[in-house]
């Protein structure tokens, strides 16, 4: 199970990296055709990141735990729904969430 916290941890940390990096470049493009600032999908990614590595880092506690399993599911859901219109992004978010939601079955079993 420390193999899956990892592998978990180090794909959570890249991909929060990742889409902050990315809404960074977006919102300044943006910027440049005079839109207006969108703070709130600069700081989204990292926090709902923060969030899984803490319930990643501190599995003891349960409720962080049970509340990022709600989130895996939403996660989950929302990919089944735009799977026909971005099949890669939502084939690595079917395979993330799940991989966690193996995580929990093992962490609430245990």
């Amino acid at each position: 199970m420390l193999g899956l916290r990892w592998s978990l941890g180090i794909a959570t940390a890249l991909a929060a990296l990742v889409l902050f990096g990315l809404a960074l470049v977006g919102g300044n493009f943006r910027r440049s055709f005079g839109a207006s600032d969108s703070g709130i999908m600069t700081i989204l990614p990292v926090l709902v990141g923060a969030v899984i590595m803490a319930s990643l880092l501190w599995p003891e506690h349960r409720p962080l735990v049970h509340a990022v399993a709600v989130l895996m599911i939403g996660i989950l859901m929302g990919a089944v729904f735009i799977a026909r219109h971005a099949a890669v992004a939502a084939t690595l978010a079917i395979v993330y969430a799940s991989a966690w939601l193996v995580f929990y079955v093992r962490l609430v079993r245990a």
